[in-house]
């Protein structure tokens, strides 16, 4: 389900992504969408990655332990707004982890994702959502200058 609203002339566009295995192709194929009609190609594929490795951690790690009172698992939410010469992705959970930065190993089978979203964006970060005890975690990806 997505949501647009419409701020001013700035684009911004929510996606409610369900618990399910499919939430990473999920987020995957709105952001590659979303920056299609945008006309971002430039920054489509590193936004698909990062935004990727953003949802695998909330799916993964940003879940309660507990489902919702009628047995259903919490969703995440993923966000997408242009700045000036920035791409902001933002992906919520419920989850009151903070997310941690490893530092890279060749080796590793885990932990690869933040390095990946560090790698490609030119700033990241989290805050704990108000009024809950989850999470937002997100990432500004850099805008070629035209």
């Amino acid at each position: 389900m997505a949501v647009r609203y419409g701020l001013g002339s700035t684009p911004f566009a929510a996606h409610l992504i369900p618990p399910t295995t499919r939430c990473c192709y999920e987020a995957r194929r709105f952001t590659d969408r979303t920056l299609a009609r945008w006309g971002m190609q430039q920054v489509r594929d590193d936004a698909v990655q990062v935004v990727s490795e953003l949802v695998a951690n909330a799916a993964r790690h940003g879940q309660r332990r507990r489902s919702d009172p009628d047995g259903t698992k919490p969703a995440v939410w993923l966000a997408l707004a242009p700045r000036p010469r920035t791409l902001l992705c933002v992906v919520s959970d419920p989850g009151p982890r903070r997310p941690r930065l490893f530092p890279p190993s060749p080796l590793a089978e885990r932990h690869r994702g933040l390095p990946i979203v560090e790698a490609l964006s030119e700033d990241w970060g989290w805050s704990v959502d108000c009024g809950s005890r989850g999470k937002s975690v997100w990432a500004r990806l850099p805008l070629p200058r035209d």
